[in-house]
């Protein structure tokens, strides 16, 4: 905490959320098959397009990154980001978070993935004044008034089976309006890919015969 408090709040996103004309469904975390992968921040819509930043994925030994600097995005400040990933295990941590236009601050946002199972932890977070959870349950959702956007959501904890049966945990994830983007803060994805079942024939069609004369 005292390396974080001497680390100088960096305006990741500098000005506010504004609404505008939409814009592509914000893609899915980062799925390389069975690997664990985090990042830190990302975002799509008014916001702007940016791609999940700082990310990591491991297949193999462990992989980590930090970032202290970040100025592609509009309407954040956060003062640290740190990822880790092996293949069964996921971590993002986001310290000193703040969304002015939502007034959603955080000490520290964190989603952790281990083995298929995962969860988010909230330090000191608050919107428009009021705590949340430290721990929230999966799929938490809380309505947030944005200046200039209107009212919108905050999903806490969001937790999403990918096809392939692993597991996306993404601590905050602020949505716009109308499906026009959204916010990703703190994302970890880990577990094992199910084994693809070869795909079955089809089961044959039984074939009418007509009992009749066969002319030449």
């Amino acid at each position: 905490m005292h390396a974080f408090k001497r680390l100088t709040t960096t305006a990741l996103l500098a000005g506010g959320l504004t609404a505008a004309a939409a814009a592509p469904a914000l893609a899915a975390p980062p799925d390389p098959s069975g690997s664990g992968s985090a990042f830190g921040l990302a975002a799509t819509g008014p916001l702007g397009a940016v791609p999940p930043v700082p990310a990591v994925s491991s297949d193999g030994g462990a992989a980590h990154k930090s970032l202290l600097n970040e100025n592609r995005l509009k309407a954040v400040r956060a003062s640290a980001l740190n990822v880790d990933a092996t293949p069964a295990n996921a971590r993002s941590n986001v310290a000193g978070l703040a969304v002015p236009t939502a007034k959603l601050m955080a000490n520290a946002v964190t989603a952790t993935c281990h083995d298929g199972q995962g969860g988010a932890h909230l330090t000191q977070a608050t919107v428009a004044g009021k705590r949340l959870d430290a721990t929230p349950p999966p799929n938490t959702t809380v309505p947030v008034d944005v200046e200039g956007v209107g009212r919108t959501s905050l999903v806490l904890n969001k937790q999403q089976r990918l096809p392939n049966g692993r597991l996306a945990v993404t601590a905050m994830q602020l949505n716009l309006p109308g499906g026009k983007g959204a916010l990703r803060v703190a994302s970890a994805t880990c577990g094992r890919a199910a084994a693809q079942r070869p795909a079955e024939a089809p089961a044959p069609k039984p074939v009418k015969h007509h009992d009749l004369p066969v002319t030449g």
